[in-house]
């Protein structure tokens, strides 16, 4: 009786998906529906002023996936530019160039890559929207998965890993001048995906490089003159 009522429960979760038309997922049958791993309310920002140098573009990779019969071969997905509504995109054509929309076989999971091109024109922070759109090879999955939004510029501004944990433990809330000082302090401008100990050791050494200028009688403050970056980083009261 137990088991019955797991696979009847697991069964149920299934089938009250809802993809982009808001219909039930035909997961049993023959088709096949795609979707970005992250929902749309997962911002994906990159700004030039973090790279080296002389950077001229930049590869970032939209993971994605699939629920249905597995690929036998390469497959095409099909996605498009949003020019309207609030999450209108704001980038020019000659701003990226997105990658092939291939997704490979014998696997359920893929990336979209999406170039970005830095330019002059970034002094403006620019934004690119995709949608994901239905064709011959597959069907839309959750409505709520079917758009990434992507934010970019080569100037500062606060990247998608600065939130949750990273900003209530470690660096604190956000702000130009204090991630100018991190990327001096460490070298690091992305912590994306990176284990607990190698954030923990990297917030350390910016730490130590606060507490460095303040000895020096240099310390760095906030935009206001004020405030010393080091009283606004969480972590320091554990270092």
């Amino acid at each position: 009786m137990k088991r019955f009522t797991i696979i009847s429960a697991s069964i149920a979760v299934i089938l009250s998906l809802a993809s982009c038309k808001e219909d039930t997922l035909d997961v049993f049958g023959s088709e096949r529906y795609i979707h970005f791993t992250e929902d749309q309310t997962k911002e994906f920002r990159y700004s030039f002023a973090t790279a080296a140098p002389g950077t001229s573009e930049y590869t970032l990779k939209l993971p994605m996936e699939f629920i249905g019969r597995s690929l036998e071969s390469d497959l095409n997905f099909s996605v498009s530019v949003v020019s309207n509504g609030d999450l209108a995109s704001t980038a020019a054509t000659t701003d990226y160039t997105i990658g092939q929309t291939v997704f490979h076989k014998d696997s359920f999971k893929d990336s979209l890559s999406v170039t970005l091109r830095n330019s002059d024109a970034l002094s403006t922070e620019k934004r690119l929207t995709l949608r994901l759109t239905e064709n011959e090879n597959f069907k839309l999955g959750p409505e709520k998965n079917c758009v990434a939004v992507i934010y970019f510029s080569n100037v500062l501004s606060k990247p998608s890993w600065w939130a949750g944990t990273i900003e209530k433990t470690f660096l604190g809330e956000y702000s130009d001048i204090k991630y100018q000082h991190f990327i001096v302090a460490t070298g690091v401008t992305d912590l994306e995906g990176m284990e607990t100990l190698k954030i923990k050791a990297l917030v350390t050494s910016f730490i130590y490089y606060l507490r460095d200028l303040a000895e020096k009688g240099t310390p760095a403050y906030e935009s206001d003159g004020k405030t010393e970056l080091l009283a606004t980083v969480p972590y320091n009261k554990f270092v």
